[in-house]
């Protein structure tokens, strides 16, 4: 798969994290529906001004959507694991931490 499908690919699934739809994108990023499309598929390339703009879009950084994308599965679960947990409080965290703690000691055993 070349760079600019693969580019594409990370661009759509930070986007559908985002619960953003190509429109909603394209606006805040100030390129038409077609272009977010085109990009997706690998059919076009984003330039470099408005890579900023649609990383903050998307609330990433950039060298995110440059990563191996290889054991997507893996890292879509753990990126959903961290979106639903950006909001939690400190205390709400050290609970999850301790839950996932005794749930992982359960599965080794």
């Amino acid at each position: 798969m070349n760079l600019k499908k693969l580019f594409g690919l990370r661009v759509k699934h930070y986007r559908l994290l985002s619960n953003l739809s190509q429109e909603e994108l394209a606006e805040r990023v100030g390129l038409s529906s077609h272009t977010i499309s085109y990009i997706e598929r690998g059919k076009n390339f984003i330039s470099m001004s408005k890579l900023s703009i649609l990383c903050s879009a998307l609330d990433i950084k950039p060298y995110q959507l440059f990563i191996d994308i290889t054991n997507m599965d893996n890292k879509n679960k753990i990126e959903e694991i961290n979106n639903l947990l950006k909001p939690a409080t400190e205390k709400q965290l050290n609970i999850f931490i301790s839950l996932l703690k005794n749930i992982l000691d359960i599965e080794q055993k």
